[in-house]
């Protein structure tokens, strides 16, 4: 059974009871429940029993009223029934823990009158929908639909190509029928090519829709945001709620934001991320998230997650040909790049935040994620230097996954139950959603329901079994074409930048930022040296397995940058890598390495032309230089 069990006398306070109704159990008339509905939870009690069953409103995530589909109501048959969809998070056998998906389901059938027993499962769904979305409810309160809150339509952007072109089988088998317990309306724009999603962005009618989801890796986020930036309307464009369904390889921003909260992201990375988001959406809450604007020589383009040169770009962009292996295409990748090795000269300047050793509070972070389930992210209110400086076309169709206003049908024959908790194969593995009419869904067929799936016709509309798509390229798409200088040999000058500052049509003045052609300020640090890598981010992963900065926090308003230098060995590399793939281990190699804060920053490579990549995408090699826009963006995860 779901919930945790306990006594009811456990606790000091009684919680307010907003509502108590006795209920039978789903499939078993004759076992019967006292339930209550308190602000922070759903309790259930066998009659004549003293041990409580709980369902916690912070794992739930719907709550449905459903009708029979095979009885019609007669005089010995006037039930309806109540459904609770809830994600409980359980500890696992040997480490970790993962959330289980589990209906509870109740017969509601105090009153011998049919449309009674609808309006008391009704009233039920409406408290339990008012609670779920953070409104206050009382025993006071009038529970009628109107009370129910108003949830805006998200723009659905799927990328079918990302990671390993998985990403339509996880929306349709996972995300979907999530979003139809959720009540959530979406549009849905499926990619067909590099910029695409950049062009709709650009173009639309934002007022049209709540927030801006992208199902695929963060390739496509930095598109949608790099886009949002290119409109006349930026300053309020960019403010429109962002979120992101993990369907790419590296999958940085999802793991980042899992790791913020504390939520599990090793395995069933879509099925966690997608129950945060829906979470976040059902309260309209969001996180503000920093942007870098980023000049290069030709451009200004926007990032949100990190800037990479030397071992991790090549990682990164030569790994793509093992895109089929999902994730572990990063290990093929840097497998192959410690067999090459390779080091780049240039330069490396930067605006530091003094005050706090970064090192320090990274080594802190670390040590507490060894003996803590639950990982907490610092916030900075400043930070410091810490270095060792001696060595097209659309196919838009608008699914409504929200068609949940009145009452569905359900069956209620087979087995019985000892219990109204049921796995996925139960009750709502039999609920489907389909136009409403009169507060009542309506099936087109019975044989939709028998099956017990949520096909995407009765969810969402018809899916078009024609589209065709093709892989997305390198998203070079705000204008510029990529320059590559064909001169292999080296040069003892860092690579020259134009003597006019990046054109730009829109966004924030980079006041920290000189013109690329002239010197940084006296107040920065410059490390002219041979590097191995180098990695300056905002969030705390840059994917899955490179948890590579500690300190790192949404909204912080600082960059922290991880760079290693010549004299590190392929040994300690590999160590590295390992031990960042568990949080255990920076960038902190004695005169090899350091971690640092900062507010902005320049490269300036000397090498002959390698790879530069900004969200993981490849980005014109030569001089770059970027600086922190506090809280720009608005990130769809709880705040709570």
């Amino acid at each position: 059974m779901a919930g945790h069990r306990h006594s009811p006398t456990d606790g000091i306070t009684a919680p307010q009871v907003i509502l108590e109704d006795d209920f039978a159990a789903f499939r078993r008339g004759n076992l019967r429940y006292t339930v209550r509905l308190t602000p922070e939870a759903i309790v259930y009690v066998v009659l004549g029993s003293k041990q409580e069953r709980t369902l916690a409103l912070a794992d739930v995530l719907g709550c449905h009223t459903s009708v029979s589909l095979r009885r019609k109501p007669t005089q010995e048959n006037q039930t309806a029934f109540l459904c609770i969809y809830s994600y409980p998070l359980k500890r696992k056998l040997l480490s970790g823990s993962a959330r289980n998906r589990v209906s509870t389901s109740f017969r509601v059938d105090r009153f011998d009158n049919y449309e009674q027993n609808c309006e008391l499962a009704e009233k039920w769904r409406v408290a339990v929908r008012c609670l779920l979305a953070g409104q206050t409810v009382t025993a006071e309160t009038e529970l009628t639909p109107s009370l129910l809150p108003s949830q805006p339509t998200l723009l659905v952007l799927l990328n079918p190509f990302s990671g390993q072109g998985k990403a339509k089988q996880y929306f349709d088998d996972q995300v979907m029928p999530m979003m139809a317990e959720a009540d959530v309306s979406i549009t849905l724009v499926t990619t067909e090519h590099s910029g695409h999603a950049f062009d709709v962005v650009q173009t639309a009618d934002l007022s049209s829709w709540g927030g801006i989801v992208v199902v695929s890796g963060d390739g496509l986020l930095y598109e949608v945001v790099n886009g949002l930036m290119s409109r006349p309307d930026w300053e309020q464009a960019i403010k429109i709620p962002l979120g992101i369904l993990p369907a790419g390889s590296g999958n940085g921003v999802c793991c980042s934001i899992n790791y913020a909260l504390g939520e599990p992201f090793e395995e069933d990375r879509m099925f966690h991320s997608t129950f945060v988001l829906l979470k976040a959406t059902m309260k309209g809450q969001t996180r503000p998230l920093d942007l870098m604007s980023v000049d290069t020589a030709s451009q200004r383009r926007y990032a949100f997650l990190s800037f990479q040169w030397g071992f991790s770009a090549d990682v990164d962009i030569e790994s793509e040909r093992y895109r089929y292996l999902g994730g572990s295409r990063f290990l093929f990748g840097s497998l192959h790049n410690l067999m090459k090795f390779r080091v780049y000269r240039g330069k490396l300047s930067f605006l530091p935040v003094k005050g706090v050793d970064a090192l320090k509070q990274a080594r802190q972070v670390l040590s507490k994620n060894k003996y803590e389930v639950k990982p907490r992210s610092l916030s900075h209110s400043s930070s410091a230097v810490a270095i060792n400086s001696g060595r097209d076309d659309a196919r838009m169709r608008t699914r409504s996954a929200s068609a949940m206003n009145g009452f569905h049908y359900v069956s209620t024959d087979n087995e019985t139950l000892e219990t109204p908790s049921q796995e996925s194969t139960s009750l709502d593995a039999q609920l489907m959603s389909f136009s409403t009419e009169n507060g009542v869904h309506h099936t087109k067929s019975e044989e939709d329901h028998v099956n017990g799936k949520l096909t995407t016709d009765g969810v969402v509309g018809t899916m078009d079994s024609e589209d065709k798509h093709y892989k997305n390229g390198d998203s070079d798409f705000i204008g510029a074409a990529v320059s590559t200088n064909q001169n292999n040999s080296k040069s003892s000058q860092p690579c020259t930048a134009g003597a006019k500052r990046p054109h730009r049509v829109y966004g924030p003045s980079s006041t920290l930022l000189p013109p690329l052609d002239q010197p940084v300020p006296d107040d920065w640090v410059t490390i002219d040296t041979d590097f191995v890598t180098m990695i300056i981010q905002s969030i705390s992963h840059i994917s899955e397995g490179y948890f590579s900065s500690p300190c790192s926090s949404f909204g912080d308003g600082v960059l922290f940058l991880s760079f290693l230098k010549r004299g590190v060995t392929r040994r300690q590399m590999l160590k590295i890598m390992g031990k960042m793939a568990d949080g255990t281990e920076v960038f902190e190699y004695g005169s090899d390495g350091g971690y640092v804060c900062c507010k902005a920053f320049r490269v300036e490579p000397v090498s002959p032309p390698g790879l530069m990549t900004l969200d993981g995408e490849k980005i014109e090699y030569g001089p770059v230089q970027a600086q922190v826009h506090h809280g720009m963006m608005n990130l769809i995860m709880p705040n709570d």
